[in-house]
């Protein structure tokens, strides 16, 4: 994560569970501190599920998008599902509009 990034990071591994915490603004600058994150989870062969909580993040754009969905499928080749979780109405309507719910959203 850069010092001037928009965007905090934070990562709980667990054993099998591992949860990605975002704070801030998710877009196409900041998409590569995700990027980085997911890195740094996929490297524990005992994950096999990422949780992204999304509830601190005020803003995400196509940019943003792209990155949730890049993990989403990235996580996928390492056969681990990354799905998000603690999802505020705004960005609920974003994922809705981008037909993106499904993909990203756990199951209820």
């Amino acid at each position: 994560m850069s010092g001037l990034s928009r965007l905090t990071v934070l990562v709980l591994d667990g054993r099998s569970t591992a949860q990605i915490l975002l704070a801030g603004e998710l877009d196409q600058a900041t998409a590569v501190d995700l990027d980085t994150a997911v890195s740094l989870v996929l490297a524990d062969p005992q994950v096999q599920h990422i949780e992204v909580d999304v509830a601190l993040v005020e803003f995400c754009d196509t940019g943003g998008l792209s990155a949730l969905m890049a993990a989403a499928l990235r996580a996928a080749d390492e056969h681990v599902l990354l799905n998000l979780v603690q999802i505020r109405l705004p960005l609920q309507r974003v994922l809705d509009a981008a037909k993106l719910g499904g993909l990203l959203c756990p199951p209820d």
